[in-house]
């Protein structure tokens, strides 16, 4: 059997160094290695065997993350699962995935467990943990991390990749590290989680910063408020979503002087598109330290730098690594430079992921040159850096012609008095679709005026027919935890 592998000395780090921390715990790395070690043992006394599933449904806490790293060491496959969700929801990842047992802190997952054993983390979790065998597993475990989909398009699947299940601890923890030290993430200072952690490039990112060596600052929920005291405690790197970018810049110029960004040398954020006109103004506020990315949970990804950003606003970068793109057209033809067409992606290795339970959708997912799409919708220019324009789920078609929400949006975002936006297609008696526009008005400005703005800016910048036909003012728009605007349920709501 091959020595137990010690996470401080794969960090890097002193054993007694932190390395998780959340609003109520710090966990240095001799802790971290202990409890991974017997919250393992825990699981498997309490019903997985190596090569089970677990379904772990837990708020933003410490615990998560020593749950999940306790998995990987004792070769458990393992979802995170989203914490909003009913039970009906929870309860069929569960059986989808076929889980042998649920962690959890959450009443719901744990009606959602049915038959299935329960670990409950909850007050007395560390006394559970200490009570388990504290045999440290050997070095090689094979757990992995099976994202489940957001089910925006119908219900989740599970996204199984083949360099995830055939990847030791090790391996996975040294790629994990030469990803983040790829992005820029610093090993000094903390890297900050204001993501709830079952979101998954969040998570990813966070998880490579830790194995570089980064202590992982949680917090509970995102609090604009609190942001601010801690990002200027320490803070390096961190990933956002542009919602959070507007909440900042809607602080009193008092609090935003109090916010101390010096220390801060990278900040990720994706997850929707990111307005010019807000990019620009976070980059006039703490510097050209950001980084853009667009990605799936099936593996495609692009990254963006500022400078390059910079140089030609709106675009999301060009692909990582040795990942290839191409745009493909209605027709299956390949489309050239500022044609919009479906996003593609493909790996040197051709297919490597798969949708558990679901060869059909696996296959679906894959064209003929094993290039695979999820059905965004952009395009590329000269120099090969993508655009998108939106997924063609959420592609507006009103008298037979295609209508981008991205494009509104981006001209929606530069008027002032736009807290937040939407844009979606409504039904209309003679064009099949029209324009429909979300608004969340900001304070001291009146939802007339407002409107009234925006349709000078679309009539300045957009066609007539892209142009909103309709407003519909609520006090905020429709986001899940993670930040992402719920465009298919407000669609749904035209609709219904």
């Amino acid at each position: 059997m091959s020595k137990p592998s010690k996470l401080s000395e794969l960090a890097r780090r002193d054993h007694d160094e932190l390395a998780l921390e959340d609003d109520s715990h710090q966990i240095t790395w001799a802790e971290l290695d202990r409890r991974t070690h017997a919250i393992g043992r825990g699981l498997m006394a309490a019903g997985a065997s190596r090569g089970d599933h677990v379904g772990l449904v837990c708020s933003n806490r410490t615990e998560f993350v020593e749950v999940m790293l306790a998995c990987f060491r004792a070769g458990l496959k393992m979802t995170p699962i989203k914490t909003n969700w009913t039970a009906t929801e929870i309860a069929y990842v569960l059986d989808d995935a076929g889980s042998a047992l649920v962690a959890t802190d959450l009443p719901a997952a744990r009606d959602a467990a049915g038959d299935r054993p329960v670990v409950w983390i909850g007050d007395d979790f560390d006394a559970w943990v200490d009570a388990q065998d504290p045999n440290p597993f050997p070095a090689g475990g094979t757990g992995y991390r099976i994202p489940y989909t957001s089910g925006t398009t119908g219900r989740p699947k599970g996204v199984e990749r083949t360099l995830d299940s055939e990847s030791t601890f090790e391996q996975w923890w040294e790629f994990s590290s030469l990803g983040a030290q790829g992005l820029g993430l610093p090993r000094d200072g903390k890297h900050l989680m204001v993501a709830q952690l079952f979101h998954g490039a969040p998570l990813a990112f966070a998880l490579g910063a830790l194995a570089n060596g980064a202590p992982m600052r949680i917090m509970e929920r995102w609090d604009t408020e609190r942001a601010v005291d801690v990002i200027s405690d320490g803070v390096t790197a961190t990933i956002m979503v542009p919602t959070m970018f507007r909440q900042l810049l809607a602080l009193s110029n008092e609090r935003k002087a109090e916010l101390d960004h010096s220390y801060l040398a990278t900040v990720l954020h994706g997850g929707e598109p990111c307005p010019v006109p807000l990019k620009h103004r976070m980059i006039d506020w703490w510097g050209p330290i950001f980084t853009e990315y667009y990605g799936f949970t099936e593996g495609g990804m692009t990254m963006c730098s500022s400078p390059e950003w910079l140089a030609r606003p709106g675009t999301v970068g060009t692909p990582i690594g040795e990942l290839a793109i191409q745009i493909v057209g209605d027709d299956g033809e390949l489309l050239g430079p500022g044609e919009p067409g479906t996003v593609y992606f493909r790996r040197p290795e051709g297919r490597y992921f798969r949708y558990i339970n679901a060869d059909d959708k696996t296959d679906n997912a894959y064209n003929d040159s094993g290039y695979f799409s999820v059905g965004d919708i952009g395009h590329l220019d000269e120099d090969g850096y993508l655009y998108l324009s939106g997924r063609s789920s959420e592609v507006i078609v009103a008298a037979g012609v295609n209508i981008y929400p991205a494009e509104i949006e981006d001209v929606v975002f530069a008027v002032d008095g736009v807290a937040d936006a939407c844009a979606v297609g409504g039904p209309d008696p003679d064009r099949g679709e029209q324009v429909v526009v979300y608004l969340a008005v900001a304070d001291g400005f009146e939802p007339d005026e407002v409107t009234g703005a925006i349709d000078s800016a679309c009539a300045e910048h957009l066609a007539g027919y892209k142009r909103p036909r309709r407003y519909i003012i609520r006090p905020t728009v429709d986001r899940d935890p993670t930040g992402k605007v719920l465009r298919t349920r407000l669609r749904d709501e035209l609709w219904s």
